[in-house]
């Protein structure tokens, strides 16, 4: 597995499910696409199995662009607190 990263925001949007907000470093070079297995490993020291459902890139008007990104709908709000980790589960 390889180490993505931390989970600065999450949030739910009404319809769609719920929605993770990456800390993204300036040095970060990883590539991500929908369908990827990631693991949520959370501070309490619980594990999810998951994947990516959607990529979305964000461009403020003002500052560089961020990245939101979308779970299945199975996963709510509550099953991923913020500084939660993100690891991509390679090989498969």
């Amino acid at each position: 597995m390889t180490f993505l990263f931390k989970i600065e925001e999450c949030f739910e949007i009404h319809g769609r499910g719920c929605v993770i907000v990456p800390v993204i470093a300036e040095q970060a070079d990883f590539k991500i696409r929908p369908q990827d297995a990631i693991q949520l490993r959370t501070p309490d020291g619980r594990t999810l199995n998951t994947h990516i459902g959607s990529v979305e890139l964000l461009k403020p008007q003002v500052g560089s662009c961020g990245m939101a990104i979308l779970l299945p709908t199975n996963i709510q709000k509550q099953d991923v607190p913020k500084g939660s980790d993100v690891w991509l589960i390679q090989g498969q």
